[in-house]
């Protein structure tokens, strides 16, 4: 039998993996939107990158989960150079 102690140090460890979670469904919602209209699933995946870079730099470690890997600074300037690189990319490829 679970106790209360117990479950909530389940959904807490649940919870904390909930940013890492938006920026996957955003990436792989960008991939899939690409197929349609490459620009618009760039877009897409750059602010779901940006959204995970932002997470970084503000939300305490304990609720980021699989977004902690490196240094703090790391972590966030790849995220936001990925982000604003793909941004970037979209903005100035030709066709859509």
């Amino acid at each position: 039998m679970m106790t209360s102690e117990q479950g909530e140090r389940g959904r807490g460890r649940l919870a904390g993996h909930a940013p890492y979670v938006i920026v996957l469904i955003g990436v792989l919602g960008g991939l899939f939107a690409s197929w349609q209209n490459f620009r618009s699933g760039a877009y897409i995946m750059a602010a779901s990158m940006l959204c995970g870079a932002a997470c970084r730099a503000f939300l305490p470690e304990e609720r980021l989960g699989f977004l902690v890997t490196r240094k703090r600074v790391t972590d966030i300037t790849v995220m936001a150079s990925l982000g604003l690189g793909l941004a970037f990319f979209a903005w100035t490829a030709r066709g859509g």
